[in-house]
């Protein structure tokens, strides 16, 4: 087993090498360092400067994956470690080629610049990767690499009560398996206030008891249909956005979110649904993007 781990100067790539180095450890996979660096467009130049400059690119791109493995290997504790490089004109397509190609079973990247802390911001690289990788997504939200994790505590699956998203328990439930780690069912329920009446939110509480039930039920016959050896439990809190229900949770931080793609995507690809989309912005620990029909 391969993860790729994605090396930029612009993004936090600290935070990405500490979930990828904790992802390998966890899963007993191999590390690779990774960068892609920008192509020129197909204009021949008669002085060579096309190649000239493609040759100065890999030269900084191999500098940059020298320095980033003496940083990995140092802090994470690794001997050595593989790197890798390609050129493309998309950093996100260049990975997501990479993974394809190698045969790859995760890529890890760590948030665009400008995010706040504890949070994950979508760049161009994350945007282009969160809608057509052909392997799972790692992402790592800003100052993960300083909370020191040693070790994952729990896979903390999303569920929704749709085929999508029994596939990524099943596909969550063989990792947890694998790492030895327990898995939390995880459904939010949403309130949405009457707008345009006096009768405010409470007016919606005979529904939206019903619909916790029904969302209770679904996630008991969802762990009925996987057999694994660790402890399972789920929750189900409410609030008036993803992010509320979210900081309702007691994150304890060692955590690692499993997310399914949306049901219109392509595949065996990652494609980012509005749910998905929203907890990945929300939540506070690293997630796991499985590609559609895993």
């Amino acid at each position: 087993m391969e993860i790729i781990i994605g090396i930029n100067p612009d993004s936090s790539d600290s935070d990405g090498m500490a979930l990828g180095s904790l992802l390998a450890r966890s899963l007993g996979a191999t590390p690779i360092l990774a960068h892609i660096y920008p192509i020129n467009f197909d204009y021949p130049s008669m002085a060579h400067v096309d190649v000239e400059w493609v040759a100065y690119l890999q030269e900084q791109a191999a500098l940059l994956l020298e320095e980033s493995k003496a940083r990995f290997c140092a802090r994470f504790g690794w001997d050595d470690i593989e790197v890798a490089m390609a050129g493309h004109r998309s950093s996100g397509r260049g990975l997501a080629e990479m993974a394809q190609e190698r045969g790859s079973s995760l890529i890890v990247i760590g948030s665009a610049p400008g995010t706040s802390l504890g949070r994950f911001g979508i760049g161009s690289t994350a945007d282009k990767l969160l809608h057509d990788s052909p392997v799972p997504v790692a992402t790592a939200p800003v100052g993960y690499a300083r909370e020191g994790v040693q070790q994952i505590g729990r896979l903390v699956v999303a569920f929704q009560n749709t085929a999508e998203s029994l596939a990524t328990l099943i596909a969550g439930a063989e990792m947890a398996e694998r790492a030895g780690l327990p898995v939390r069912v995880l459904t939010l329920l949403i309130r949405h206030r009457m707008y345009g009446s006096n009768l405010g939110a409470d007016a919606e509480e005979v529904v939206l008891r019903q619909i916790l039930e029904d969302t209770v039920a679904a996630q008991r016959e969802a762990l009925s249909e996987i057999t694994i050896t660790v402890p399972t439990d789920s929750v189900t809190p409410t609030g008036d956005s993803v992010r509320a229900a979210m900081e309702r949770l007691d994150w304890e931080g060692d955590e690692l979110l499993m997310l399914g793609s949306a049901a219109g995507g392509g595949l065996r690809r990652v494609f980012l649904g509005d749910m998905t989309y929203k907890l990945l912005r929300a939540t506070p620990v690293p997630a796991v993007v499985m590609p559609r029909n895993t």
